[in-house]
């Protein structure tokens, strides 16, 4: 059975030198197989996630000319994207039906003054002003999940012996995307294609990727070699973390990257929709990523690469502004 340990924060920061080894070496054996764990104490109050998650669920549910004007208008972009406009398996070349969900985008508040940069790398927010309460509770949501992946980076500089800064100071600046993602009802949606999901299966792009899970019949996989896929565990209150592509490549290969996918919503529960919270958390777009050397990193030899150039390439193999 594959490790998936549960990391819990106030623990590690109590820990003595004995038990972060033993916490250190868990999450290490997890990552190099697999790329997740579950993370407790997290300091996100449960009222916050809820508000989130309701805010969230409105703005799919608004008529056709208010989610004209908060809807994407290039890949790499903050807003709404409906239905069909996402085939996230498409950056393994894998030819599938268009993605079961809609989702909406936000972003940081990043600016460094040059206009062309800001534009390519930290879109502007799109606000629908019939949900005035959306955009405060997306902004005290996404605080928090800047904040943990910091924390996240610290522990896992830690694990693998490097200074606490070693990713962070690389990420003062990080770009990220926070997604609201609504998967609708078998009910909804009417049928499901011949290989068609909730989400195709990939692995995320950037650094770490933070998940607040429903739990369903047609939820998250993960892979891995031992075991194919599986659906990992499930602990209310928790974050699911995965590593994404530039965290294999920043480790050069060490610790895997997650490729997982949401199953398609089931025939055995038509009426399932759920809403996930998935923060997609980056690097500094400028920053050069170079791969650890041996014996800290993996040996593979991956060259380095500019992190907001990676990104906008692998985005613009997966997204389109057809929904």
């Amino acid at each position: 059975m594959a490790l998936i340990p549960t990391l819990d924060l106030d623990e590690w920061d109590a820990a003595d030198v004995d038990r972060r080894a033993e916490i250190a070496a868990d999450l290490d054996a997890a990552l190099r197989q697999t790329g997740i764990f579950l993370l407790r104490g997290h300091g996100v109050p449960p009222v916050l996630t809820d508000g989130m998650r309701a805010e969230g669920r409105k703005i799919f549910a608004l008529p056709a000319e208010q989610r004209a004007k908060i809807a994407v208008a290039r890949p790499y972009d903050n807003g709404l994207r409906g239905l069909g406009a996402l085939q996230v398996g498409a950056v393994e070349g894998v030819v599938n039906p268009p993605d079961l969900h809609e989702a909406f985008h936000t972003g940081p508040n990043h600016r460094t003054g040059d206009t062309a940069f800001d534009t390519r790398y930290y879109p502007a927010n799109k606000w629908s002003e019939e949900l005035p309460g959306f955009q405060q509770t997306n902004e005290a949501y996404t605080g928090h999940m800047a904040r943990i992946s910091l924390r996240i980076m610290e522990v896992l500089a830690v694990v693998l012996g490097l200074p606490e800064d070693h990713f962070t100071r690389q990420s003062q600046r990080a770009t990220w995307t926070q997604n609201v993602n609504w998967y609708p009802s078998l009910e909804a949606i009417g049928s499901v294609q011949d290989g068609q999901l909730r989400v195709g299966p990939h692995t995320d792009f950037g650094s770490i990727s933070l998940l607040d899970r429903q739990r369903g019949k047609g939820g998250l996989e993960v892979w891995n070699e031992q075991e194919g896929w599986f659906a990992p565990p499930f602990e209310p209150g928790t974050l699911v973390v995965n590593l994404g592509d530039l965290m294999n490549l920043w480790t050069d290969g060490r610790w895997r990257s997650l490729r997982h996918r949401v199953l398609a919503p089931p025939a055995s529960a038509p009426k399932e929709e759920l809403v996930s919270l998935v923060f997609f958390f980056e690097a500094d777009p400028d920053a050069l990523i170079t791969p650890l050397a041996a014996p800290v990193g993996g040996a593979e030899g991956m060259k380095p690469v500019i992190a907001g150039e990676e990104i906008l390439e692998k985005v613009g193999l997966t997204l389109s502004l057809d929904g």
